[in-house]
């Protein structure tokens, strides 16, 4: 092997590296060892992996070992040796058809992506069915992948909401949105609402507000009211759209009527303030309480204060002070506040 020693502490290294390029197996093995450790010389996996090969090829059981957890470990880099890679497929198939279900899960990899051998999905199926049915759970994880990827959209929501909440995998944005893309354009309502949020509030790399808006927008309209609410609140803010009270109040009002409190309660709040529609009490206080007797502080305010302060037709001081206690008994200040003025 045409290689040079870097960094050299003494002269231990260069004994063992000549004994190595003697071809003794045991010489093989320590020097690999080094390059791996990055003892007496430069770390360098990819040197280690090629002396415990040479020394694999001659019988050597610990360099063997070594070099297959080197290679299913990864460790950052990338191994391009033909004689390697065609190894370790070698490695890995010994031990799958001896049961090895973790050998079964590398080798279903090695075969879904062509390394060592030619590409054979159906092979790679096999072989991650052979570990999952011992309960890998990775294996399992790349059936779903190719269910998945066949477009069996409860696979894809499910792959979704794995990545999304890191149900027993490190949580990705990025791959969670890309398995709810799959579930969106099949139409799933939950699949737009939530890449319509992710896009909404993810990460950098992931945002895109226009795009959220337009998933929403699709999520509404199959009747999401979660999905309705976000929109009246973009609208109202006016972020990925153009600000509109109307847009807003209408959206709101799509939520509200599907029993959602938050939009019931901004609903009320615009018909009280003239916001996108016409100033009507009467139509704010019918939402308000709608909202309120959900439990909405805010709405159980309001309506204390209309039936306090409203129009004359409205007031009705029994009815204000039974609402504002029940927010105040929730904490909220400003109703603390006004039974304690009123009080006195």
């Amino acid at each position: 092997m045409a290689r040079t020693i870097r960094r050299v502490g003494n002269g231990q290294a260069e004994l063992v590296r000549k004994r190595a390029e003697e071809g003794i197996a045991e010489a093989q093995f320590n020097y690999g060892r080094l390059c791996y450790e990055g003892t007496l010389v430069d770390q360098d996996p990819d040197e280690a992996a090629a002396w415990w090969l040479a020394a694999a090829m001659q019988g050597h059981v610990q360099a063997r070992t070594r070099l297959g957890h080197l290679l299913r470990s990864g460790l950052g880099f990338e191994i391009e040796d033909d004689a390697i890679v065609r190894w370790w497929f070698e490695y890995e198939r010994s031990f799958a058809e001896a049961g090895d279900a973790e050998a079964q899960l590398h080798l279903g990899k090695m075969y879904a992506a062509g390394r060592g051998v030619d590409r054979d999905d159906l092979k790679a199926a096999h072989w991650w069915r052979q570990a999952a049915a011992q309960g890998d759970g990775e294996a399992k994880l790349q059936l779903k992948r190719r269910s998945g990827e066949a477009g069996d959209l409860h696979v894809q929501w499910e792959l979704a909401l794995t990545y999304l909440e890191g149900r027993g995998v490190p949580q990705d944005e990025s791959e969670a949105a890309r398995w709810l893309g799959l579930a969106a354009r099949q139409d799933h309502a939950g699949a737009q609402l939530r890449l319509g949020q992710l896009l909404m509030r993810g990460p950098a790399g992931v945002r895109d507000s226009v795009k959220a808006v337009e998933w929403l927008l699709r999520a509404a309209e199959q009747g999401s009211r979660e999905a309705a609410r976000e929109l009246g609140d973009l609208y109202r803010q006016g972020v990925g759209v153009e600000a509109n009270d109307s847009e807003a109040q209408r959206w709101w009002r799509q939520a509200a009527e599907f029993g959602d409190a938050s939009a019931q309660y901004n609903v009320g709040m615009m018909n009280l303030d003239g916001r996108g529609v016409t100033a009507d009490p009467a139509a704010a206080l019918e939402w308000l309480l709608k909202a309120a007797g959900q439990g909405h502080s805010d709405a159980q305010f309001q309506v204390g204060m209309i039936y306090r302060d409203g129009p004359s037709e409205l007031r009705n001081p029994a009815e204000a002070e039974k609402w504002l206690e029940r927010a105040a008994e929730q904490g909220h200040c400003e109703a603390q506040q006004e039974l304690g003025w009123w009080a006195g």
